[in-house]
């Protein structure tokens, strides 16, 4: 399998998929994790790394170990052993070295993401010259390491062009974002490229005005929210802060920013009006 597949292989998402499915093998046979690690002499953190997906290369005897506990045999534990080798395959944002998170693997098993943005263009619609722009204000100014950020950034990008299921996008995009860009070439090299990017059937972009109002909810807070085709697959929203990157799985919490980003849409204006929006600002 070749290093490096930025169109829909991710190992993130096989992982998460082994984790998930581990996990509903132990509660369906009724075993709390204390009796599962007091039975193979496992620290709690281990099979918790196990079952939330949070270990980095999924251990083939871990799994081996596991079924043997819960009685899966056959093609069952096959297809579970074959899913921790293909998570433990490298993911082609690992290259890069610029990624401290997973979100590239997670986009790139997505059938669908909705995000809001209130300060910067959503990553996945963000030109070369605007990557470089970003880049260098975070402080780096290695070009070797701009190259890197500029065309792992554009890697990305990827999903929304595949060639099978392309992934869907709907992002609403706050004004200040673009009117941020003080440069005027780069400025209108983004804007056009968004009003290219509507073209494309798979892909929404709504910008909300400055000049309507405030936010229709009570936080400004830029999110991504990611649908995955597999049903069994819950949805993933993610929060990137100057602390830490948050990936929130919980149902309420998942209703609180799908209801967010509809409430947003609402108030951005439609796709034909963003459409003129943006020709109007070229011109």
């Amino acid at each position: 399998m070749p290093e490096v597949q930025p169109e829909g292989y991710s190992p993130t998402i096989m992982k998460r998929a082994l984790s998930r499915r581990l996990r509903e093998a132990r509660e369906g046979l009724g075993l709390t994790t204390s009796e599962v690690c007091k039975d193979l002499s496992w620290s709690p953190t281990r099979l918790n790394y196990i079952e939330h997906a949070k270990w980095v290369k999924p251990a083939t005897d871990a799994v081996i170990d596991l079924c043997e506990l819960y009685g899966v045999e056959g093609r069952e534990r096959d297809e579970l052993i074959k899913l921790a080798r293909d998570a433990r395959q490298r993911g082609w944002w690992r290259r890069y070295n610029v990624f401290t998170n997973e979100l590239p693997g997670f986009e790139a098993g997505a059938s669908e993401i909705n995000t809001f943005e209130s300060t910067f263009v959503p990553g996945l619609l963000q030109v070369q010259g605007y990557i470089e722009l970003l880049t260098r204000a975070a402080g780096i100014e290695d070009p070797d390491a701009i190259d890197r950020h500029v065309e792992a950034r554009i890697q990305r990008q990827k999903i929304l062009n595949r060639s099978e299921s392309p992934c869907r996008l709907h992002a609403v995009i706050d004004e200040n974002a673009i009117l941020r860009i003080g440069d005027d070439e780069i400025r209108e090299e983004q804007l056009r490229h968004l009003l290219d990017v509507t073209e494309q059937s798979n892909v929404i972009v709504q910008i909300l005005l400055i000049a309507d109002g405030v936010y229709p909810t009570k936080s400004s807070e830029s999110f991504v929210y990611m649908r995955f085709p597999d049903p069994a697959d819950r949805d993933i929203v993610y929060l990137e802060t100057m602390v830490d990157d948050r990936m929130l799985e919980e149902h309420d919490e998942l209703e609180i920013y799908a209801a967010r980003h509809e409430r947003l849409s609402r108030a951005a204006r439609d796709p034909d009006a963003t459409r003129k929006y943006l020709k109007k600002k070229i011109e």
